[in-house]
């Protein structure tokens, strides 16, 4: 079960990431702010602050219970599934309307140098 959040612990996830959402950086108000567990709970994370982290509704949603590692493979591969599973993409590619930028993920966390290890989280 997971353990409900103080105010104060709240807090100190959001600022974490200096009001951003960890993963795709974007700004996020304080009240717009999801809590994600970067090793969800129900592949053994821990329910600790060390393994939370500020999350935007559309990032949360997407890595649901992936791990850090396993999010940056699913965004990794979604040109590829979009060029193999859709025609408007294919073609847009063709047109140079898209354009294919590589398969590299960072995660904005990283950007600001937070490291997660194991022992962490």
């Amino acid at each position: 079960m997971r353990k409900k959040l103080t105010k104060v612990e709240r807090k100190r996830v959001y600022d974490k990431c200096n009001g951003h959402c960890a993963y795709c950086g974007c700004e996020l108000e304080y009240k717009n702010m999801q809590v994600d567990h970067a090793r969800p709970l129900k592949i053994g994370g821990a329910d600790e602050i060390e393994n939370m982290l500020p999350a935007c509704r559309s990032c949360n949603h997407y890595k649901a219970t992936l791990d850090v590692e396993g999010f940056r493979r699913y965004l990794a591969g979604i040109a590829h599934r979009l060029m193999r599973d859709s025609i408007p993409f294919q073609v847009a590619t063709r047109f140079g309307i898209v354009k294919h930028m590589g398969d590299s993920v960072t995660f904005y966390f990283e950007t600001l140098g937070i490291e997660l290890t194991e022992d962490r989280y």
